[in-house]
């Protein structure tokens, strides 16, 4: 069976069809969209449209629950802020569409995976709402804190996003107890090349998919990831898209050049770099 994953869209339309057209030469049997359709980028009403049509599975990312109103943002992420107030308000005009966000689940479960936007360790305890704590960001403080729980997590492989990086974790069968950094395997993809890696049973993987936009690696690229359990590999795929009518569409609109953080990726885009 071969099963794919993408997420943090962040209203890229060009990075989505991108996604589409690999799905329609793979063939995947099933599909999971690892959530922040909206966010960042102010076309988010385009992305969660054709998301809303398509139907794939997807979890809330915390770009969509506080598009929805769910919950505040850090005060110190202000251009975040902004995109996310643009954001509210364009989808305020469209139908239905807060309320979609409102009930994306926040994690999907299967057999053998976990589909989270973040982190299965930081989710909110039964009953509670998230919060903006509930995403933070996977560094090395972080790994660590949540080793001794990876080790003992009942499912082999998590599928997330979030960090706009893409990667591999892997944690061997045979390590330290308690065990440490060191004990995780980090693999990474050579820019703008695809990574494959073959799955070991006693292994445990935590997998990063990357984001469809805003990259943070430097690769103005789409991520997505391809999970074959026949072949128990897990490819990270880079794919190209339109990124000089993204930038276009950018440069001209009325209000995301006025955000740093949007500038940045406006020269990402027109390759400048980070």
């Amino acid at each position: 069976m071969k099963i794919y994953f993408f997420g943090d869209i962040h209203g890229n339309d060009y990075g989505l069809e991108a996604c589409l057209e690999q799905i329609a030469r793979v063939e995947p049997e099933e599909i999971y969209c690892l959530g922040d359709l909206a966010g960042w980028l102010p076309f988010g009403d385009r992305t969660l449209s054709r998301m809303r049509s398509l139907g794939f599975p997807t979890v809330a990312g915390n770009h969509d629950l506080m598009v929805a109103g769910l919950f505040k943002d850090n005060p110190g992420q202000l251009d975040r802020i902004e995109a996310t107030a643009y954001n509210a308000g364009l989808l305020s005009t469209m139908p239905g569409a807060v309320e979609f966000l409102r009930t994306l689940p926040l994690s999907i479960e299967r057999d053998n995976f976990f589909v989270t936007h973040h982190s299965p360790f930081h989710l909110p305890l039964e009953g509670a709402e998230p919060t903006i704590e509930c995403f933070g960001y996977l560094n090395q403080a972080a790994l660590e804190d949540c080793l001794i729980e990876w080790s003992y997590f009942p499912k082999q492989i998590i599928f997330s996003g979030h960090d706009h990086v893409p990667a591999i974790y892997e944690l061997p069968g045979t390590l330290s107890e308690p065990p440490t950094p060191g004990d995780v395997k980090i693999h990474r993809p050579a820019p703008g090349k695809d990574l494959t890696i073959r799955l070991h049973l006693s292994s445990r993987y935590w997998v990063k998919a990357g984001s469809l936009a805003m990259n943070r690696d430097g690769i103005p690229m789409a991520n997505a990831v391809l999970y074959d359990t026949e072949e128990e590999t897990i490819t990270l795929h880079r794919l190209p898209f339109s990124a000089d009518r993204l930038r276009g569409e950018l440069e001209s609109h009325f209000f995301a050049p006025t955000l740093p953080a949007i500038r940045k990726y406006i020269d990402l885009l027109a390759g400048k770099g980070l």
